[in-house]
């Protein structure tokens, strides 16, 4: 059985983000949008009513042909927490979560759910299921089950091979020691194990899927944040090399996301671990290494707030607030603004297909699509 703590896990796939701190200090004006940028031709659709409860940021998982809507955080009840910057605070009590959802983008019909709520990191789909190795959900007859027992303490997502499920985790004893791969066929059941190469190092690592291979990365301790080298695994050939990569920096997305061709790494610099000037994202070739810049949209770096990237086949794009732009090679293309969107908001989002959709973490609503003219 896979051992975790209890953790709150608030991530998208495909999404990166930076904890949605301000990156500055006090948030400054930020520039007219959309500038110098041209705007994409189409529209902003408001999602219909979903039939789920009310949630802060779910997890959306696009899978194939509907956008699946699982996890998240319900509204807070009773009164509100004090909490002094810097400080471990336990969190609000919340509404428990009912239901999930998958949403057809093309009909523009929710499909309401009773399992999808049961994740502790980052689930993986597999093309049937949804998974973190522990658990497991099926969204098509809306029936969840356990994975096979692996015995390890599980922190970063998990990654789907193409036919296996991998995890990478610890033994959980909080002492520098070796990671551990595990690898499962949910067609078969089989599973099996393999050394992560390297020092052994804390309970965290890094991942990225990069077209056939896990790219995993530890962090060392004691060593303020410091990660070992990056090495990549070949799951069909059980096999693992050394890379090229740089280590993620402070203040970096780690690693970052595939994309279907190179990895994009969201770049900012750090005296504390969190960004204090975001403002490229960087491309990065997984098999030598090299990497190109390109500069993130000044209106969405300047309000001292750290953009969300979000990271589908072959499209990019970066969103703060309403504020969206996608990337198309290395060229930047505005989308109309979203009313009535705080601008300090980091949103959660996914590409459905063709479509950026955009989850209201507010609850003031479901959420809103765009679709092109």
């Amino acid at each position: 059985m896979l051992r975790r703590r209890e953790l709150l896990a608030l991530s998208a796939v495909g999404a990166l983000t930076a904890c949605g701190r301000s990156a500055g200090g006090s948030p400054g004006e930020s520039p007219a949008w959309p500038g110098e940028l041209t705007v994409l031709t189409g529209g902003w659709r408001e999602l219909p009513a979903t039939p789920v409860s009310p949630r802060r940021a779910p997890t959306l998982t696009w899978t194939g042909t509907e956008l699946l809507v699982t996890g998240g955080v319900g509204r807070e009840v009773g009164p509100p927490v004090s909490c002094p910057p810097g400080a471990l605070c336990v969190p609000p009590e919340t509404e428990p979560l009912d239901g999930s959802g998958a949403f057809d983008p093309v009909s523009r019909t929710w499909r309401r759910l009773t399992g999808g709520n049961v994740f502790h990191h980052g689930p993986a789909w597999t093309g049937r299921l949804l998974t973190d190795g522990g658990t497991w959900f099926d969204p098509a007859t809306d029936q969840t089950g356990r994975a096979p027992e692996n015995g390890l303490l599980v922190y970063a997502p998990a990654s789907w091979s193409g036919t296996e499920v991998l995890c990478v985790g610890t033994d959980g004893s909080g002492q520098p020691v070796p990671h551990t791969l595990w690898a499962w066929d949910p067609s078969t059941g089989a599973t099996r194990t393999s050394r992560v190469p390297g020092p052994d190092s804390g309970e965290t690592c890094h991942l990225a899927w990069a077209g056939g291979e896990l790219l995993v990365e530890s962090t060392l301790v004691p060593a303020g944040g410091d990660v070992t080298p990056v090495h990549a695994y070949d799951p069909q050939a059980d096999r693992w090399r050394p890379t090229a990569l740089a280590a993620s920096a402070p203040g970096s997305t780690p690693l970052g996301s595939w994309d279907g061709s190179r990895l994009v790494r969201l770049r900012g610099s750090s005296q504390d671990g969190f960004p204090d000037d975001v403002r490229q994202l960087d491309l990065v070739d997984p098999q030598d290494g090299s990497s190109s810049a390109v500069e993130v949209p000044t209106a969405l770096t300047t309000g001292g707030w750290t953009p969300q990237v979000v990271v589908g086949p072959g499209r990019v794009a970066v969103g703060l607030g309403g504020r969206f732009a996608v990337l198309d090679g290395e060229t930047w293309t505005a989308l109309p603004e979203l009313p009535d969107v705080e601008a300090t908001t980091i949103p959660t989002a996914a590409w459905a297909g063709e479509r950026l959709v955009v989850w209201d973490d507010a609850m003031h609503r479901t959420g809103w699509s765009f679709e092109m003219a």
